[in-house]
């Protein structure tokens, strides 16, 4: 028999383990069809040899509309205004970038002008599946008006719950708080939503099977987001262990998006910080820092989304920037690779990230063993979407005079 595919791997992370080869791992139909101990001469119309063999990546909070190494605040603000087509090209580009560095699955997390529908419609089998929520929602006047839509009570809720889920939301984005002040450490204003309003959402899209995730930060609505019982709690700066022990009891994700706050850390000159705001937000790393640590202790269910597209957070190349903080606060190796595999794909209820047979063959090929050195993972040589090889055509290096993920 005539195999699609045949990967020979010196060693391998099956999504929660590393297993050292050689491996042999076939693939049929875009399916893992035998994982092989050993070397085996396999019959296939595509023979892959790599040095090292994972799921493919998942970006898990990212906008493809947005250009996240385009550092100049007014060439920024234009981008907003250009349309359309501009829009599309950024987000093509954007996934092509994504594909570079492993990256097989992102999930968009907002767009009002609905670039993240139309790319996943275009479903090009060549670049990185998409999950997208459409329109996030917010609260009529608040915080969110590039990525969501406004709605104003309970009943503009459950109005807009319907909706997304009508054009086919994978997901359904929630904007519950605001911005981060960073000389003072704390989130601006109060949370957006009621505990009735957020509950109405939150169950809202459970009813419709679709996964509720929300930006949060600080005690008050982080608490709101718990109690409601959201899917995945994003960002989540000013966490506590109290919260992170009621997120196991309540499975709630965790995606910490370390990367956009960094690089404000890393260039508080360009982002134009005082001192008091530059101190303050090297605090609020430090926590977030210990938090992340903390919640792998307790069994949160980490997800690594790195808020591609915000200021200085470019696609492709910012996921890797997250695992290493990970890797950083203490998170072992293995459970840092599983918050960009197989956990946020469990944590969505879909099949994959894992290298296990009957499992979609959705993978990343690399030239070295990341236990080595985790900065390999920055450029695949390719990846295997939907059981199709893609050699790596693209970089995910970014343009030169962007330093925060270098």
């Amino acid at each position: 028999m005539l195999h699609d595919l045949c990967i020979t791997a010196d060693a391998v992370f099956d999504g929660s383990h590393f297993l050292n080869g050689p491996l042999t791992v076939v693939v049929d139909g875009g399916v893992i069809r035998a994982v092989l101990p050993g070397l085996h001469e396999v019959p296939a119309r595509v023979l892959r040899q790599t040095p090292f063999l994972m799921p493919g990546l998942v970006e898990a909070h990212c906008h493809l509309f947005l250009d996240g190494g385009e550092l100049d605040q007014s060439r920024r603000a234009a981008h907003l205004e250009l349309g359309r087509e501009a829009w599309l090209a950024t987000g093509r580009a954007n996934l092509v970038a994504a594909r570079a560095a492993g990256i097989t699955l992102v999930r968009d997390a907002g767009d009002r002008h609905g670039i993240n529908d139309s790319l996943r419609s275009e479903a090009d089998p060549a670049l990185p599946r998409i999950r997208s929520p459409g329109l996030a929602i917010r609260k009529r006047g608040r915080y969110g008006s590039f990525i969501a839509g406004e709605v104003d009570d309970a009943v503009g809720c459950a109005a807009a719950v319907a909706d997304r889920a009508e054009r086919g939301a994978d997901d359904l984005k929630i904007l519950l708080t605001g911005i981060i002040d960073f000389a003072n450490a704390t989130v601006k204003g109060s949370p957006q939503f009621s505990a009735a309003e957020l509950a109405v959402l939150v169950d809202g899209a459970r009813q419709a099977q679709m996964s509720s995730f929300t930006h949060c930060s600080g005690i008050e609505g982080l608490r709101l987001a718990v109690d409601a019982g959201v899917g995945s709690i994003e960002h989540g700066f000013f966490m506590c262990e109290e919260i992170l022990a009621r997120m196991v009891e309540r499975r709630i994700a965790w995606v910490p998006t370390w990367a956009p706050v960094a690089f404000i850390r890393d260039y508080p000159a360009v982002a134009g910080l005082d001192q008091a705001a530059s101190d303050g937000l090297a605090r609020i790393l430090d926590q977030h820092r210990a938090m992340i640590r903390r919640a792998h202790q307790l069994g949160v269910d980490l997800v690594a989304g790195s808020d591609a597209g915000s200021w200085g957070v470019p696609h492709g190349l910012a996921i890797h920037v997250e695992l290493a903080a990970y890797a950083e606060a203490g998170v072992p190796l293995a459970a840092v690779l599983a918050s960009a595999t197989s956990t946020p794909r469990r944590s969505w209820g879909i099949a994959g990230g894992q290298i296990a047979v009957g499992q979609p063959a959705d993978l990343s090929l690399y030239e070295a063993d990341p236990r080595h050195d985790l900065v390999v993972l920055r450029q695949a040589a390719g990846v295997v979407l939907a059981g199709t090889w893609v050699p790596n055509l693209g970089s995910a290096v970014p343009r030169a005079g962007l330093r925060s993920c270098a």
